[in-house]
Protein backbone atom coordinates (compact mmCIF):
# COMPACT_ATOMS: atom_id res chain seq x y z
CA UNK A 1 0.00 0.00 0.00
CA UNK A 2 2.71 2.60 0.81
CA UNK A 3 4.19 2.07 -2.67
CA UNK A 4 0.88 3.07 -4.26
CA UNK A 5 0.77 6.32 -2.27
CA UNK A 6 4.36 7.13 -3.25
CA UNK A 7 3.62 6.51 -6.91
CA UNK A 8 0.57 8.77 -6.88
CA UNK A 9 2.21 11.61 -4.92
CA UNK A 10 4.31 12.92 -7.85
CA UNK A 11 1.21 12.99 -10.04
CA UNK A 12 -0.57 15.43 -7.73
CA UNK A 13 1.79 18.39 -8.35
CA UNK A 14 1.68 17.68 -12.09
CA UNK A 15 -2.10 17.69 -12.14
CA UNK A 16 -2.27 20.88 -10.06
CA UNK A 17 0.28 22.52 -12.38
CA UNK A 18 -1.88 21.59 -15.36
CA UNK A 19 -4.81 23.44 -13.83
CA UNK A 20 -2.76 26.58 -13.28
CA UNK A 21 -2.24 27.33 -16.98
CA UNK A 22 -1.36 30.95 -17.74
CA UNK A 23 -4.31 33.14 -18.72
CA UNK A 24 -4.09 35.22 -21.88
CA UNK A 25 -3.45 38.88 -21.25
CA UNK A 26 -2.98 42.03 -23.24
CA UNK A 27 0.17 42.05 -25.32
CA UNK A 28 2.73 44.78 -24.73
CA UNK A 29 4.71 43.62 -27.78
CA UNK A 30 3.60 45.24 -31.07
CA UNK A 31 5.06 42.29 -33.02
CA UNK A 32 2.93 39.73 -31.14
CA UNK A 33 -0.50 41.33 -30.60
CA UNK A 34 -3.32 39.71 -28.65
CA UNK A 35 -6.18 38.44 -30.79
CA UNK A 36 -9.38 40.47 -30.36
CA UNK A 37 -12.68 38.69 -30.76
CA UNK A 38 -16.07 39.98 -31.79
CA UNK A 39 -17.99 41.45 -28.87
CA UNK A 40 -16.75 43.43 -25.87
CA UNK A 41 -13.06 43.17 -24.95
CA UNK A 42 -12.10 44.74 -21.59
CA UNK A 43 -8.80 45.71 -19.97
CA UNK A 44 -7.03 48.09 -17.59
CA UNK A 45 -4.03 50.17 -18.67
CA UNK A 46 -1.56 52.57 -17.03
CA UNK A 47 1.25 54.72 -18.38
CA UNK A 48 4.00 52.54 -16.91
CA UNK A 49 3.89 50.42 -20.12
CA UNK A 50 4.19 51.45 -23.76
CA UNK A 51 0.68 50.22 -24.63
CA UNK A 52 -1.51 47.23 -25.45
CA UNK A 53 -1.49 45.70 -28.91
CA UNK A 54 -4.32 43.76 -30.56
CA UNK A 55 -5.14 42.24 -33.93
CA UNK A 56 -8.36 41.14 -35.67
CA UNK A 57 -9.64 40.28 -39.12
CA UNK A 58 -12.22 42.61 -40.67
CA UNK A 59 -14.22 42.78 -43.88
CA UNK A 60 -15.51 42.49 -46.42
CA UNK A 61 -18.46 44.57 -45.33
CA UNK A 62 -19.41 47.05 -42.64
CA UNK A 63 -17.44 47.14 -39.37
CA UNK A 64 -18.48 49.06 -36.24
CA UNK A 65 -16.08 49.72 -33.38
CA UNK A 66 -17.28 51.08 -30.04
CA UNK A 67 -14.60 52.46 -27.70
CA UNK A 68 -15.01 53.35 -24.02
CA UNK A 69 -12.60 54.72 -21.41
CA UNK A 70 -12.94 55.43 -17.67
CA UNK A 71 -9.95 57.22 -16.16
CA UNK A 72 -8.75 56.11 -12.72
CA UNK A 73 -8.30 59.61 -11.30
CA UNK A 74 -5.77 60.74 -8.73
CA UNK A 75 -6.42 60.28 -5.01
CA UNK A 76 -10.09 59.58 -5.72
CA UNK A 77 -10.58 62.77 -7.75
CA UNK A 78 -11.30 62.83 -11.50
CA UNK A 79 -8.38 63.95 -13.64
CA UNK A 80 -8.83 64.75 -17.34
CA UNK A 81 -7.03 61.99 -19.24
CA UNK A 82 -7.03 60.70 -22.78
CA UNK A 83 -6.57 57.23 -24.20
CA UNK A 84 -5.27 56.72 -27.75
CA UNK A 85 -6.60 54.06 -30.13
CA UNK A 86 -4.47 53.70 -33.29
CA UNK A 87 -5.63 51.36 -36.06
CA UNK A 88 -3.01 50.04 -38.55
CA UNK A 89 -3.20 47.66 -41.48
CA UNK A 90 -0.85 44.70 -41.96
CA UNK A 91 1.49 46.84 -44.10
CA UNK A 92 2.01 49.25 -41.19
CA UNK A 93 -0.06 52.11 -42.63
CA UNK A 94 -2.08 54.02 -40.03
CA UNK A 95 -5.77 53.82 -40.84
CA UNK A 96 -7.16 55.89 -37.97
CA UNK A 97 -6.24 57.64 -34.72
CA UNK A 98 -8.98 58.11 -32.14
CA UNK A 99 -8.47 59.88 -28.83
CA UNK A 100 -11.02 59.32 -26.06
CA UNK A 101 -11.01 62.09 -23.44
CA UNK A 102 -12.44 61.24 -20.01
CA UNK A 103 -12.99 63.18 -16.80
CA UNK A 104 -15.03 61.36 -14.19
CA UNK A 105 -17.60 59.35 -16.14
CA UNK A 106 -17.17 56.75 -18.89
CA UNK A 107 -16.35 58.42 -22.21
CA UNK A 108 -17.42 56.70 -25.43
CA UNK A 109 -16.45 57.03 -29.09
CA UNK A 110 -17.66 55.26 -32.20
CA UNK A 111 -15.98 54.60 -35.52
CA UNK A 112 -16.97 52.49 -38.50
CA UNK A 113 -15.79 51.53 -41.95
CA UNK A 114 -16.93 49.74 -45.10
CA UNK A 115 -14.12 47.42 -46.12
CA UNK A 116 -14.00 46.01 -49.67
CA UNK A 117 -11.88 42.97 -48.74
CA UNK A 118 -10.91 40.88 -45.72
CA UNK A 119 -7.83 42.28 -43.99
CA UNK A 120 -5.87 42.12 -40.77
CA UNK A 121 -6.25 45.21 -38.59
CA UNK A 122 -3.81 45.95 -35.78
CA UNK A 123 -4.80 48.17 -32.88
CA UNK A 124 -2.50 49.97 -30.44
CA UNK A 125 -3.99 51.34 -27.20
CA UNK A 126 -1.85 53.82 -25.25
CA UNK A 127 -2.23 56.35 -22.44
CA UNK A 128 -0.85 59.84 -22.14
CA UNK A 129 2.58 60.18 -20.55
CA UNK A 130 3.16 62.12 -17.35
CA UNK A 131 5.04 62.39 -14.09
CA UNK A 132 2.21 60.68 -12.21
CA UNK A 133 0.66 57.29 -12.88
CA UNK A 134 -2.45 57.66 -15.05
CA UNK A 135 -4.65 55.28 -16.97
CA UNK A 136 -7.87 53.42 -16.38
CA UNK A 137 -10.35 50.89 -17.67
CA UNK A 138 -11.24 50.56 -21.35
CA UNK A 139 -13.49 48.55 -23.62
CA UNK A 140 -13.28 47.75 -27.32
CA UNK A 141 -16.41 46.33 -28.93
CA UNK A 142 -16.20 44.93 -32.45
CA UNK A 143 -19.41 44.46 -34.45
CA UNK A 144 -20.21 43.57 -38.02
CA UNK A 145 -17.81 41.86 -40.43
CA UNK A 146 -15.11 40.98 -37.89
CA UNK A 147 -13.55 37.79 -36.60
CA UNK A 148 -10.60 36.72 -34.47
CA UNK A 149 -7.23 37.04 -36.23
CA UNK A 150 -6.40 33.39 -35.56
CA UNK A 151 -8.63 30.33 -35.88
CA UNK A 152 -9.89 28.77 -32.67
CA UNK A 153 -9.42 25.00 -32.56
CA UNK A 154 -12.15 22.51 -31.67
CA UNK A 155 -10.75 22.03 -28.17
CA UNK A 156 -9.79 25.67 -27.55
CA UNK A 157 -12.16 28.35 -26.29
CA UNK A 158 -11.51 32.10 -26.51
CA UNK A 159 -10.36 33.58 -23.20
CA UNK A 160 -13.04 35.43 -21.28
CA UNK A 161 -12.51 39.13 -20.70
CA UNK A 162 -11.22 40.17 -17.31
CA UNK A 163 -13.85 41.35 -14.85
CA UNK A 164 -14.27 45.09 -14.41
CA UNK A 165 -11.72 46.22 -11.84
CA UNK A 166 -11.18 49.85 -11.06
CA UNK A 167 -7.40 50.32 -10.66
Amino acid sequence: MPRMVLKQAPRLPLSIGGLAAPASAQSTDPHHPTVLGAGVNRANITNDISGHYYSFMAGPGHVDVELAFKEMGVFGRPLPQHLNFDFWNAAGVRLSHIEVLCQGSVARRHTDADLPARQRINLAVSTQWGAIKVGGYYEIELKGAVEAAAPVGADVKPAASEPLVRP
